[in-house]
């Protein structure tokens, strides 16, 4: 059970990295469009470079609302909620440490730490529900993200930027 626990942090640490390099190949993407609309001489008149703008500052957004998500590992969010039945217990010291300085606590995390230190220390009970927030986010996005895109790609095979 211990070995999934920290396996499962595992992936969500990875999952992390995923996301935030999705998020920046896509802001480049979108920067490269632009800077190509941009300086293309028939097309500095279009609307079309709107679009092209909000996407680029939305993705950036983007990657704040994925630090804020991925901020606090599960395991340690689970405490606030489960107090010494989160899984976080049942990792090994080293284990724990490796978690807590994921959350960016560089400080020593006690050898068997209580769930009102480990609350107390990352303000849990003062924490929006980034879990939640993300999720939501993430809908809303990958809606505004399509419909532009295939707004975008309809205009661009109908006249190729031209108005």
């Amino acid at each position: 059970m211990k070995h999934e626990v920290f396996h499962h942090f595992i992936q969500e640490q990875r999952l992390y990295k995923i996301f935030s390099r999705i998020t920046k190949y896509v802001s480049i993407g979108f920067l490269v469009i632009y800077l190509y609309l941009l300086f293309s001489s028939s097309y500095t008149a279009s609307p079309l470079i709107v679009v092209i703008n909000y996407l680029a500052i939305l993705t950036s957004f983007s990657g704040i609302i994925t630090f804020k998500y991925f901020e606090i590992p599960t395991l340690l969010l689970d405490v606030f909620t489960l107090k010494s039945a989160a899984p976080f217990f049942q990792l090994g010291e080293e284990e724990r440490q490796f978690v807590w300085r994921k959350a960016g606590k560089e400080d020593i995390l006690p050898a068997s730490p209580t769930p009102e230190l480990i609350i107390k220390e990352l303000y849990l009970f003062d924490r929006y529900p980034w879990k939640r927030i993300g999720r939501i986010y993430s809908v809303g996005y990958l809606v505004v993200i399509l419909i532009s895109v295939f707004y975008l790609t309809s205009v661009y095979l109908e006249n190729g930027f031209q108005n």
